[in-house]
């Protein structure tokens, strides 16, 4: 983006409170211009009359204000919803700043990312600058961004103040991730660091190839996946992302084309991967299939035999995204936890299981849940590291008032903490507490610990902070080998919607977050899993949705469109744009 030092411009008043995004650009012109076309459609509500004729009334309209580089507006200039639009096509009709008592924050946070400055003045110094705007002969001002000064003739000079992290990106012409990969050498040390303080953080030899297994599975799996390839190979082509990546049918795929729900090749190439990208299961052919070829639930199996202990579920609370969520946006606000599930044990696992015949003509179901200190010793002390890496608070959620296994549960965590992490704050919740907590404050949590049947359903539960099922990525993850290297498989938390299957609308963005993981944990490689997610965040902020995230009647886009989106702003990012 273009470096803002000082600005000597025009400045014209627009004195409205509140002044919404969707006034500054109108949403349906977002689809049809690039971003440098949206200048003359900048405030178009207000530039015509009502036959549809130019308004020479409207103030960037008269001669003395004509060519104004700069904006004097009422309060929460830039509130509504979040699309960067607005700020491009700010931009492209020549305004460099906007000087205001209050902005809207997603407003102001994508100023900062695209190099306009939002001025924010109050009191005195804000009437001060409308007064010689509206009344100057020449309502000229002069922004020094270096010095945090507004000055003009007969005005004198006023201060402002900015975040000098803000102040900085504007003045070099940087964004966020710009100036984070100007620290990229700082960033690898600090890995090499982690890797040795804590291996199960970062995989040893990270330059080493990665071997990639893609299974695009069921339902809307063969939707979803190919926007996840294509993200794969743009980091592979654009990034040098060491990766080897191969792709075999799966489920019903794989029925139809082996004859076999897992054939020998198959199961060949899971255990030789790294780490495999996995679309989703399920499907009513499975009714179809002889019982015997199909008992056996592969997933299930591929967790154990891999030993994916470990399953990471990231949930946050995106400000682009509150309206999508049942909660109140008050509620959502300062949300991120991440749920650390245990993935190889409990209920699902667990022996004797199965359905037998009683001897009075009954049916009796039975599921097994058992837990040893080991394994939940080993997830609760990956649950404790994540902590350490994030705000160090830990909730354990269990069911120890009426279960044993519960019971054991809670008493190993605590007996684990006090021994190894003092420095981690530990509570607990019993599972049906959490899951009203999780609506009603989830900003609370930091790291949920759970087993794993609680795990499966209150991470569905946490999806409605997020706003969508279909925006949630998982990570699956064995315990380090000698070398750090782990075995890995990575989900969204989502199932195979069959209902929507074949329509080309399901959403991609957790699949593709769900690599953002896969470049954190398999690749090691912080600034690359940073990029990614940023260009989704980013790409919500201007405002596209697929069907499952869009307002009640409001414009959708289907999975490929939300597929090019990711990667156009891959490359805008990449290109520092």
């Amino acid at each position: 983006m273009k470096p803002f030092t000082t600005l000597d411009a025009l400045a014209a008043p627009l004195l409205k409170d509140n002044i919404d995004t969707d006034v500054i650009i109108p949403i349906d012109r977002l689809i049809a211009y690039a971003p440098d076309e949206l200048g003359p459609f900048c405030f178009e509500p207000w530039r015509r009359d009502p036959s549809g004729g130019i308004d020479p009334g409207f103030v960037l309209h008269q001669p003395r204000y004509q060519g104004a580089g700069i904006l004097v507006t009422g309060r929460n200039f830039g509130c509504g919803s979040s699309r960067e639009h607005a700020v491009w096509a700010l931009l492209a009709a020549g305004i460099r700043c906007v000087i205001a008592p209050s902005f809207g924050d997603i407003f102001r946070s994508n100023c900062y990312q695209n190099g306009l400055l939002p001025l924010q003045l109050a009191g005195d110094a804000y009437e001060a600058v409308c007064r010689h705007v509206c009344d100057s002969a020449e309502p000229r001002l002069r922004v020094d961004l270096g010095e945090r000064t507004v000055q003009a003739e007969g005005l004198g000079t006023l201060g402002f103040d900015i975040d000098p992290l803000h102040q900085q990106a504007l003045l070099r012409g940087r964004d966020r991730i710009a100036m984070t990969l100007e620290h990229l050498a700082m960033i690898q040390t600090f890995e090499k660091q982690s890797q040795a303080r804590q291996p199960w953080l970062l995989p040893a030899d990270a330059q080493a190839p990665r071997k990639l297994l893609m299974l695009p599975g069921d339902g809307i799996g063969p939707e979803i996946m190919p926007q996840v390839r294509r993200v794969v190979e743009w980091f592979a082509s654009r990034r040098d992302v060491p990766l080897q990546l191969d792709e075999e049918p799966y489920g019903i795929a794989a029925w139809k084309a082996h004859g076999s729900l897992m054939p020998d090749h198959l199961w060949r190439k899971i255990l030789d991967a790294d780490a495999i990208l996995f679309g989703a299961t399920g499907s009513p052919e499975y009714a179809d299939i002889p019982y015997e070829a199909r008992k056996h639930d592969q997933l299930i199996r591929m967790r154990k035999e891999l030993d994916l202990f470990t399953n990471l579920r990231p949930v946050k609370s995106l400000a682009a995204l509150r309206d999508a969520s049942t909660l109140r946006p008050e509620v959502l606000e300062g949300c991120d936890m991440v749920l650390v599930r245990e993935l190889t044990g409990g209920i699902y696992f667990g022996e004797p299981r199965g359905i037998f015949d009683l001897p009075d003509g009954q049916r009796r179901g039975v599921n097994t849940c058992s837990y040893t200190t080991s394994e939940i010793q080993r997830i609760a002390r990956a649950a404790f590291e994540l902590a350490r890496q994030r705000r160090g608070r830990v909730c354990s959620v269990d069911k120890s008032n009426v279960l044993e296994g519960g019971l054991l549960w809670r008493e190993t965590v605590i007996e684990l903490q006090q021994r190894e992490y003092p420095d981690i704050e530990l509570s607990h919740l019993y599972v049906d507490n959490c899951a009203m907590q999780l609506v009603r404050r989830p900003s609370q949590f930091d790291v949920l610990l759970t087993e794993n049947l609680f795990g499966d359903i209150l991470s569905d539960c946490a999806a409605m902070v997020a706003g969508s099922l279909g925006l949630l990525p998982s990570a699956s993850l064995s315990a380090p080998d000698s070398l750090g290297r782990r075995k890995a498989l990575y989900e969204p938390i989502h199932g195979s919607a069959p209902d929507i299957a074949g329509r080309g609308i399901a959403n991609p963005l957790g699949a593709i977050l769900s690599f953002a993981m896969c470049l954190r944990f398999t690749f090691g490689s912080e600034p690359d899993a940073l990029l990614l997610e940023q260009a989704v965040e980013r790409v919500l902020e201007q405002g596209l949705r697929t069907a499952d995230i869009a307002a009640p009647g409001g414009p959708s886009v289907g999975t490929v469109r939300m597929g090019d989106a990711v990667i156009a702003q891959l490359e805008r990012q990449a290109q520092g744009a």
